[in-house]
């Protein structure tokens, strides 16, 4: 049986090689690519992440751009200096041939979740504000989430915080302001 996913990203080099990894893994189903400003521009990873759906032959799998900057914090920096003005090393590639899907990254995510309940495990390997905002707009889809599988440089990277660096089967904290959840706490297990 294969495990739904989807991978919330700004695909530079790092997140290229796990996208890659899920779109080849026969125990996997990417549902979606929603993108995310981080390390580059949300305009760039969103055309980066349609490039590399297409470069697996996977043009069916929708891709949804988000957020172009973090929603309580100043945008400090991107990664421009390690993945380039494109997110992927200044390759210049060819633009893709497909379109984004009409609808923002969060509401993608909500979509999702709620035609899937109990089933999307939600892999976020950028920055966390598409999936506040997805929150935001339907705090239903907490309790709907099967698992989520994120990569961060920090326990408190982002728009959440985990109190542990490896399985933690405690609550997932949103950061104030950034959940409609009424106490800010998330029923997910996660893996870091």
């Amino acid at each position: 049986m294969t495990r739904k996913i989807l991978i919330d990203t700004d695909p530079g080099i790092d997140d290229t090689m796990a996208i890659l990894f899920a779109l080849r893994s026969p125990e996997l189903e990417v549902v979606g690519l929603t993108t995310v400003f981080g390390n580059t521009d949300v305009e760039y990873t969103a055309q980066n992440a349609l490039r590399l759906v297409e470069l697996e032959g996977n043009d069916h799998i929708p891709v949804a751009q988000g957020a172009g900057r973090p929603l309580i914090l100043p945008l400090r920096s991107l990664g421009k200096l390690v993945h380039g003005q494109d997110g992927m090393g200044n390759a210049n590639l060819p633009p893709p041939k497909g379109r984004l899907a009409s609808q923002h990254a969060a509401q993608f995510i909500v979509e999702t979740v709620l035609a899937n309940p109990g089933e999307i495990t939600l892999v976020p390997v950028g920055p966390l504000t598409n999936l506040a905002l997805a929150l935001r707009l339907d705090a239903r889809i907490a309790g709907l989430v099967n698992k989520v599988v994120l990569m961060a440089d920090r326990p408190s990277a982002g728009a959440m915080h985990l109190p542990s660096q490896r399985q933690t089967s405690t609550m997932i904290r949103m950061l104030p302001g950034s959940s409609s959840t009424p106490d800010g706490r998330l029923p997910w297990s996660g893996w870091m």
